[in-house]
């Protein structure tokens, strides 16, 4: 039965600054070619519209500065012989942090016979260059824009088409209608456990997300036919990057909202040393208040902390090497008179990772890290005495140890060649208990300890015929040590410039992923033997995508992007009954003590609608329409929706800043907007009788 209602909601946001005198502040970087992260001396930069015009040059290391700007946003123009025109749009240039951007630009196919300069260049293009279709430039400047996100990046990008949020008031990322389990996280290059607070078994979501926008870096995020270098992964990938910390000078800058309590501390090791730290921590603001006697929300109260940080430390011959981190721990205690529930997670990362370049087209990035995860529930009931006992109780513990290597080579300004590897070897200690009504105790469900590995490798290319058709070809592998499945994936994507500003895309590829380990390791109890493990054999589950799409600049300010889809779902685990209408496609976390085969399919089609007016003249705005359909088969054969065929999305989002007073007087009000329509999510109804009779929910 499909849940009632259409979800209609509002978030603002409202911004006030004042200033006593001019405040200004600087913005610098370096400009590097795209392919070979060779950086560019003697590019030129301007600021766009300034009068008189402001500009400046990048040194013989690509260096550029921009000095004494007053507080504001800015559009940036960016200039150099042989190389596309860059523009940056929507800089924010606040008064107590310095600017500092990394800016790549892709070499012309064609030699010049005189200088073009063209204009309206698109801000949406994609950080990879390997990404022709389904991918958004999340742009960490335009949080602050952004009603309802908390400041938190999952939440953030809810507002792009084909994206929906939980309805229950997690950050779980829905794409296309696919499970949130679908997707993929990945950090400077490295693909890692989920980074969310409260995350459950096996999701991609939680209560809040562990990385603070502070400490990030402009980021891809992918919602289908993504390159062949991620893996694991059949719905979309978020793959996001930490910027380095300031170089140059030292800032420190602490915040205060209702969630939490953080503060950013970075700068340079010394004045001579290019070395520079970036730390960030964050302490949940309501346990914060709670110590402090007073109690805002009931007993429930969310406590939490995360710290996140990188080192960057350049070398003359040895290359760049960053070391980072991120970590994060939460915990909440609920109680009511007929329940008590106790829920604890961490996770954490710390990598070291190294850039070398062997010439001025190659270079080699080697990551070697580790990875751990956790998630404790303890749930309880009064039994006949009034005594709480355990009815469910999860100790799912991994640590994970990754080695990932690629190597990148510019042959020319048309052929681009990228190949890597990540190996993932994986300890797990899994334990799960649910209460057995009809025997009054607790049964195990999964109990087992142990390792696997998870080897992946690619190989992408990218050919440039001419300066207005790219085409990108690739494939990607898995192999499970665990139970000796692998997959080889074929992926394609083709990107035609058939105008200055108008472009179709067209991307392929089989994308797979394995379940989460508890899913392996459900076991059925044998007499006088070892546990039977019915879903040990499972395979990927897999999805062939197929994406067209249309971008049209319409002008200088205001983009335009339609894309139609297919995705077919095949190898789905499901349960080993033809009577049966479980798979689990309809899951959002967890594992399921249930027998699963890999005999169920799927298929996702829609079309997506995103226009969107950059910052300009004081406002801005997105509007984001997602019509599709998302359908399964289970081993019953019949064809049933999926629990997140919501069928239709519409985002609004915008706002606008009014300028009061000049000079020294002048303000600024800035007012954010945003607003959700979907279609509800499909929900197996509860048997009342039944469930009455037997003392816990049942399902029709």
């Amino acid at each position: 039965m499909k849940s009632k209602g259409i979800i209609i909601f509002f978030l603002f946001s409202v911004a006030i600054a004042g200033y006593g005198q001019q405040i200004t502040q600087t913005v610098r970087g370096r400009v590097m070619d795209k392919d070979s992260r060779i950086p560019l001396p003697g590019a030129n930069l301007i600021i766009d519209g300034s009068d008189p015009l402001i500009g400046t040059t990048t040194d013989e290391n690509g260096y550029f500065t921009f000095g004494k700007l007053p507080v504001g946003i800015y559009n940036i123009k960016v200039f150099y012989l042989g190389y596309n025109e860059v523009t940056l749009r929507n800089i924010q240039l606040n008064s107590g942090k310095e600017k500092v951007l990394n800016i790549y630009l892709s070499e012309t196919v064609q030699n010049l016979k005189e200088v073009v300069v063209k204009a309206n260049v698109n801000k949406a293009e994609a950080l990879n260059k390997m990404a022709t279709v389904s991918v958004m430039k999340f742009n960490v400047d335009g949080m602050d824009h952004l009603a309802g996100t908390i400041n938190d990046v999952a939440r953030a990008v809810s507002s792009y088409a084909g994206v929906s949020m939980n309805p229950s008031g997690s950050n779980d990322i829905i794409i296309r209608g696919n499970s949130p389990k679908g997707m993929a996280w990945r950090l400077e290059g490295l693909d890692i456990p989920n980074p969310n607070h409260y995350a459950e078994e096996g999701s991609s979501g939680g209560g809040l997300s562990i990385l603070n926008a502070a400490v990030l870096s402009n980021s891809d995020f992918f919602t289908g036919a993504f390159p062949a270098e991620f893996g694991n992964a059949y719905s979309g990938v978020f793959d996001m990057k930490l910027r380095n910390g300031n170089n140059q000078q030292r800032e420190y800058s602490l915040q205060a909202g209702f969630l939490g309590l953080d503060c950013t501390f970075e700068g340079p090791f010394s004045r001579k040393n290019p070395a520079s730290y970036l730390v960030n921590y964050r302490f949940s603001s309501l346990a914060a208040i709670k110590a402090l006697g007073i109690n805002l929300v009931g007993d429930a109260i969310p406590y939490f902390q995360d710290l996140t940080f990188k080192i960057s430390a350049p070398t003359k011959h040895l290359g760049t090497f960053s070391f980072f981190g991120i970590g994060g721990v939460s915990n909440v205690h609920e109680e009511e008179n007929h329940f008590t529930n106790d829920y604890r997670t961490d996770m954490s990362v710390i990598g070291l990772k190294n850039l070398f370049f062997f010439n001025q087209s190659a270079y080699l990035q080697t990551i070697v890290a580790f990875t751990a995860s956790g998630n404790n529930w303890n749930f309880k009931e009064p039994d006949t005495n009034n005594i709480f006992i355990s009815k469910a109780i999860d100790d799912l513990r991994y640590k994970t140890s990754k080695i990932s290597m690629v190597f990148n080579k510019k042959i020319n300004a048309a052929n681009l060649l990228r190949i890597g590897t990540q190996s993932s070897f994986m300890l797990y200690d899994l334990v799960s208990d649910r209460y057995d009504y009809e025997n009054e105790k607790l049964i195990p469900d999964v109990n087992i300890n142990g390792s696997t590995t998870l080897l992946e490798s690619f190989v992408d290319w990218k050919h440039r015929f001419n300066r207005n058709v790219t085409l990108i070809t690739g494939l990607h592998s898995m192999y499970l040590f665990l139970n000796g499945n692998y997959t080889i994936e074929p992926r394609i994507g083709l990107k035609w410039q058939f105008a200055v500003s108008q472009a179709l895309n067209i991307g392929l590829g089989l994308h797979s992923k394995m379940e989460s380990l508890s899913s392996y390791f459900v076991q059925e109890p044998v007499h006088d033997g070892p546990a039977f493990l019915p879903n040990k054999e499972l395979d990927f589950i897999k999805a062939a995508h197929f994406v067209a799409g249309y971008e049209n600049l319409l002008n200088e300010n205001l983009f335009l992007k339609v894309e139609l889809y297919y995705q077919h779902l095949f190898d789905v685990p499901v349960e080993n009954s033809d009577t049966s209408s479980f798979s689990m496609l309809n899951y959002s976390f967890g594992y399921t003590n249930r027998h699963l085969v890999n005999k169920g399919t799927g298929r996702n089609y829609g079309v997506e609608v995103t226009l969107e007016k950059y910052f300009s003249r004081k406002y801005y705005y997105m509007v984001t329409l997602s019509l599709f359909d998302s359908k399964y088969k289970a081993l019953d054969g019949i064809l049933r929706n999926t629990r997140f065929n919501t069928r239709y999305i519409l985002n609004v989002t915008g706002g606008k800043d009014f300028h009061f007073g000049s000079g020294t007087k002048k303000r600024i009000l800035g007012v954010n907007i945003k607003g959700t329509w979907s279609g509800g999510q499909w929900a197996t109804p509860v048997d009342l009788e039944k469930s009455r009779a037997e003392g816990y929910t049942v399902r029709d």
